[in-house]
């Protein structure tokens, strides 16, 4: 894949925001590569336009020698099915079906084998990613650890020339964390191509090229395994918070989500429905993230003294 002078723009209101800002990469077949950055820095933008989720403001991506930036939506779709693979911070399979229906479940897009191959596909894919045995097995009986190794199985359903990972151990104690990044090293130098964004220092040390961003733009390449320990630590230190301080919006919007029906939530409620872990470890306080949520739209409504009033 070559990504040549990448561009996104947003509009917020009636004020645009440029999330990329020129970006050029080469990906070349076999390559790992991470991207790492602060959020905001325009990691997950640059992710959704490589795997066809987005269409650029200006720029091309060429995938395979394919200018994929301007296609109509049913053919990147066809793109996305076919040749691109997505693993996501959230696993996102089907709860009513097996581990071994969500890995067929592609395969039945491409309609290109009979239902026999597609299970056997599935299967071989399972017994790939270690969970064979567990395949007859719902999302709802498995661990965060399995959930995600059933998603990368699934993602490479149609064999594709690319499989994109968003945070894919995010969601994941630093253990189980581990042992992913290892099924997908492992998977790597059988030949797979990765591109991975990540908050995660670990994920940079089982890269083979490891990016970083920052305003939209690609800034500089390098391991941090390159700086001094005490660089390393502090980098580390604060790419924790970061990716605690995602972890804490997501618990806030399953939060609300179980509650539809209350327009009128207590600030603490909410907060306790948050890790200890997570919220010792912030780059700032609680209530600075619900109102950065509250100032960005994510969330409609106001604070008013200890309560969070919801539109």
């Amino acid at each position: 894949m070559v990504v040549e002078n990448l561009h996104k723009t947003y509009l917020l209101g009636t004020t645009a925001v440029a999330a990329l800002r020129g970006v050029d990469l080469s990906i070349d077949k076999g390559n790992f590569i991470t991207i790492m950055g602060p959020s905001g820095s325009g990691k997950t933008t640059l992710l959704n336009l490589i795997g066809g989720l987005d269409t650029p403001t200006r720029g091309k991506i060429f995938l395979e020698g394919r200018n994929i930036s301007m296609l109509s939506d049913n053919d990147l779709a066809d793109i996305r099915r076919e040749r691109i693979g997505f693993v996501f911070q959230f696993y996102n399979l089907l709860p009513q079906m097996t581990g071994l229906e969500n890995v067929m479940v592609p395969l039945h897009f491409s309609g290109k084998l009979s239902r026999r191959g597609k299970k056997k596909r599935a299967m071989d894919l399972l017994r790939l990613v270690g969970l064979d045995e567990r395949a007859h097995h719902t999302p709802s009986e498995l661990s965060g650890g399995e959930q995600q190794r059933v998603a990368i199985a699934r993602a490479f359903a149609n064999d594709p020339a690319i499989c994109v990972l968003d945070e894919p151990t995010g969601d994941l104690d630093s253990k189980t964390g581990v042992m992913i990044l290892n099924l997908l090293r492992d998977l790597n130098r059988k030949g797979a191509t990765f591109i991975a964004v990540s908050h995660d220092a670990a994920v940079s040390e089982f890269a083979t090229r490891v990016l970083h961003m920052r305003d939209g733009k690609l800034t500089h390449e390098g391991k941090i395994g390159g700086l001094k320990e005490t660089e390393f630590m502090e980098y580390k230190r604060k790419t924790e918070a970061e990716m605690n301080k995602e972890k804490c919006k997501t618990k806030i919007f399953q939060y609300l989500f179980k509650h539809p029906q209350i327009h009128e939530l207590k600030i603490n409620e909410i907060k306790s429905a948050v890790p200890k872990a997570i919220v010792s470890n912030l780059p700032e306080h609680f209530n600075d993230i619900l109102l950065e949520l509250l100032e960005d739209n994510k969330i409609m409504g106001k604070v008013e003294g200890d309560l969070l009033v919801l539109k």
